[in-house]
């Protein structure tokens, strides 16, 4: 099994651009009566860089690209990263959250309520050798967080095949599919795999199934 490789962009974006247009689809069937708001954050150890795997056989490369603000999206990152020997990005933003917690939600929630684009810590490197990009997040609200959506509006999809995760404490992922199918129409977008927080860590044996069963074994 090849190891992952961390890998970071070169470059971050100074300005945040306002989404105009871009709306999620219907909210998930079990939201909650009061909205779910983001996990108290938990940081996650840091991760050394490590050799680069093989192109994959079809000739392309394969990337894990996650936002993971309390580390719990990260761990399923890490398992599909180790099993497919693709690289590992995280997608972060140029300033931080708020150490409060209920700053931080409201924070979040304003991003949703104006189609709020944060800008980004980095970018990708070598973005156009990637075929295959494993896209992990949160679910917040029901929605796709708007951290995402700026990821998706500076790294086009199109052409790729796209293979999308996701973890939450019970919403289901309905609506961010829906965001992302809209987001990125010419992307292949293969079967998403959505873990709750309650599941883990024993959930993660279904992640080397769902690579099988999505063909991108």
């Amino acid at each position: 099994m090849d190891r992952r490789t961390f890998v970071m962009g070169s470059f971050g974006f100074g300005m945040a651009v306002l989404g105009g247009g871009m709306l999620a689809g219907c909210a998930a069937g079990d939201e909650p009566a009061a909205p779910e708001a983001p996990e108290p954050v938990a940081v996650p150890e840091t991760l050394e860089p490590a050799a680069a795997p093989e192109p994959k056989a079809g000739g392309g490369r394969a990337l894990v690209a996650v936002f993971s603000y309390s580390g719990t999206t990260l761990t399923v990152a890490e398992r599909i990263a180790e099993a497919t020997g693709a690289d590992l990005f995280r997608i972060e933003t140029t300033d931080a959250w708020p150490d409060d917690y209920d700053a931080m939600t409201a924070q979040v929630q304003r991003e949703q309520d104006e189609g709020y684009l944060p800008p980004l810590a980095a970018a990708v490197q070598d973005w156009d050798a990637y075929d295959t990009v494993y896209l992990g997040h949160p679910i917040w609200w029901g929605q796709l967080p708007h951290v995402v959506r700026s990821f998706l509006a500076q790294h086009d999809l199109a052409g790729k095949t796209a293979a999308p995760f996701s973890t939450s404490s019970s919403s289901g992922n309905v609506a961010a599919l829906d965001a992302l199918r809209e987001l990125c129409p010419e992307a292949d977008v293969r079967e998403a795999l959505h873990l709750t927080r309650g599941s883990l860590p024993g959930a993660l044996d279904e992640v080397e199934p769902w690579i099988e069963g999505s063909g991108l074994a």
